[in-house]
C-alpha cells in the first residue's frame, strides 16, 4: 500500500533486496536503451521492464545491484513514488513546485505514524529523490544501500544463460 509522506516518521535502506524480487521495474526509454544490449529487458504494450529471471532481478548480486548509479530512477528512488497529482497528506514542495509523494509500505523499514507533522529525515529523503528524478543528480546520498568498496568489481550486469 502506498501512503502519503507525511504519515511516514523514518525508512533506510539495509540492501535487504526484497523489493528487487517484488517488483518489475519499469525503465524509461534512454533506460531500455542502455540495457537493451543486455538482453535483460522486454517491451510490453509500449513500455518497457527489465525481464525478471525466476522471481529475481538479473541485475540482483546478493542483495545489492551491480549497476550501483545507473540503476533505474524506479529503483534508486524507491520506495517513493513521486506523482503530479495526489492528495493534501502528500504534498510536497520542492523548488516552489508541488508534488506528491507516496511511500510503499511494503518495505520494512517504512515506519509509519499517527500525525502528519512532515518528518526531516523524510523530507531529505525526498528531496534527493526529487533531484534524481528531474536528472539533477546521479548518485545517492540517503536512497538506497551503496555497493562498498569491495563489491566495486559487481558493476557489470549480471547475465544468465536460457534455458533452450
Amino acid at each position: 500500500m502506498h501512503v502519503p509522506w507525511r504519515l511516514v516518521s523514518s525508512w533506510h535502506c539495509e540492501a535487504c533486496g526484497v523489493c528487487c524480487t517484488r517488483y518489475k521495474v519499469r525503465l524509461r526509454a534512454y533506460e531500455y536503451l542502455k540495457l537493451k544490449s543486455t538482453g535483460l529487458v522486454e517491451e510490453k504494450a509500449g513500455r518497457f521492464f527489465i525481464k525478471k529471471i525466476g522471481n529475481s532481478c538479473p541485475f540482483q548480486i546478493g542483495n545489492l545491484c551491480s549497476l550501483g548509479n545507473s540503476k533505474p530512477i524506479a529503483c534508486k528512488i524507491y520506495p517513493f513514488s513521486i506523482l503530479k497529482k495526489g492528495d493534501e497528506l502528500a504534498s510536497f514542495e520542492f523548488e516552489g513546485k508541488e508534488f506528491f509523494v507516496y511511500v510503499d509500505d511494503f518495505c520494512k523499514n517504512v515506519k509509519i505514524k499517527r500525525d502528519a507533522r512532515p518528518s526531516q529525515i523524510v523530507a531529505r529523503e525526498i528531496s534527493e529523490a526529487i533531484e534524481i528524478l528531474l536528472g539533477k543528480r546521479i548518485d545517492m546520498e540517503f536512497l538506497t544501500a551503496k555497493l562498498s568498496r569491495g563489491t566495486q568489481e559487481l558493476r557489470q550486469p549480471h547475465r544468465h544463460r536460457s534455458k533452450v
